[in-house]
């Protein structure tokens, strides 16, 4: 449990480039799941073993997505870990082009099992891409999907920062008559080099406790707080970590056997900046000290690895 600090500690604010690296999610079927993030999300596959399996961008070598194949269940429904992982891609024109990729998408992805459960009126395997809803949150437009076992994606564009109050907040409809003016209809599918993380949103219990872990031990800046949502992130950008309760409080937290999130990768930008997050942290919670990462566990039992910086 994390009470909000002693005002006589000092405060921490994490470094305004800390930055989301990487993703690593428990799979039950490995193959499966490389196939959709190839052929749905637009991924690439940068790397393969027999139980692993790691994602990036067209003709980048940074992983993005690593896939770990573990997992011998499917993870409750309600219960704590990822709600989504969020693709940034660099263009609002990017952005249109997948959307409308995803529209158009006839490429078919094995999972027989989710077809019958999700389409049984079709008595044929048709493409999954499962858009499950799209929104314009005025600082960036997104839409969103889900895997062949339940993880959800977003796939999001910025908007300039400077431009983020020209436009409404929350969940507005999509321009779709803008957007199908700067989409390029001829490509190949795939996420354009220079896409990134730019956020995780994920399932807590405890919306409190979650949130004061995030300000006060790990030093985000919160940017919205609802009653059953929070948004935070270093250096004032709209959110690197969300967190709700839309599955309840008090929900289930899976076990190493479900499918789901297993962590969440940060970057913090220097070695200076990593041993100060990391003094701090060690003065509240226990942490596992590696040579060149810790990792801590937030009050809804998400694991979070923080990376030292390279120079």
């Amino acid at each position: 449990m994390i009470e909000k600090l002693d005002e006589s500690f000092p405060q921490y604010t994490i470094d305004a480039a800390t930055s989301v690296e990487r993703v690593v999610l428990k799979v039950i079927d490995l193959t499966r799941q490389i196939d959709f993030y190839e052929q749905v999300v637009g991924l690439t596959l940068l790397g393969k073993t027999e139980d692993f399996a790691y994602l990036g961008a067209k003709n980048d070598t940074k992983v993005l997505l690593e896939l770990r194949k573990t997992a011998e269940k499917i993870q409750p429904a309600k219960s704590t870990g990822l709600f989504h992982i969020a693709f940034l891609v660099p263009s609002r024109e990017d952005f249109a082009t997948k959307f409308f990729e995803i529209l158009r998408n006839k490429e078919t992805v094995d999972s027989p099992l989710e077809q019958v459960n999700r389409f049984p009126h079709f008595e044929r395997i048709i493409p999954i891409a499962k858009l499950d809803s799209a929104s314009d949150h005025g600082y960036s437009e997104a839409f969103y999907l889900s895997d062949v076992e339940g993880n959800g994606i977003e796939i999001y564009a910025d908007r300039p920062q400077e431009d983020w109050d020209k436009y409404p907040e929350g969940s507005n409809p999509l321009n779709f008559k803008e957007l199908s003016n700067i989409a390029q209809f001829e490509t190949d599918g795939k996420l354009p080099q220079g896409t990134t993380i730019g956020h995780v949103h994920l399932r807590v219990d405890d919306l409190e406790k979650t949130l004061a872990f995030y300000n006060e031990v790990l030093g985000f800046e919160s940017q919205l707080v609802l009653n059953d949502a929070f948004f935070v992130s270093a250096g004032g950008y709209h959110h690197h970590i969300a967190g709700n309760t839309w599955s309840g409080s008090n929900v289930a937290r899976p076990l190493s056997m479900h499918s789901g999130l297993q962590e969440v990768q940060f970057q913090l930008p220097t070695k200076k900046t990593y041993f100060e997050m990391k003094n701090h942290v060690k003065q509240f919670i226990q942490i596992q000290d590696l040579e060149n990462y810790f990792v801590v566990a937030d009050p809804s039992g998400n694991r979070l690895v923080f990376l030292t910086g390279v120079k």
